[in-house]
């Protein structure tokens, strides 16, 4: 890896952790009461969870109909 790969991943990854910790520290310094912010995390969690479910459905929808379509040039 050169220089300004290096420089680039570096500064990738320093831009998402700060972006993560600030995140984190908005939620814990928020003017709101702590059961109201853990239950706002909670639908926030269960919504990404439902958001991966789909896109693995659709991820694997799709690679079922690329090994099809293979098959039939195969084949």
């Amino acid at each position: 890896m050169d220089t300004e790969t290096r420089c680039a991943v570096l500064a990738g990854l320093t831009f998402f952790s700060g972006l993560i910790f600030g995140l984190g520290m908005g939620v814990l310094l928020a003017p709101q009461s702590g059961s109201r912010t853990r239950r706002h995390l909670r639908t926030m969690v269960e919504d990404m969870g439902e958001r991966a479910t789909e896109w693995v459905e659709d991820a694997k929808g799709t690679m079922n109909g690329m090994v099809d379509r293979g098959r039939t040039i195969a084949g």
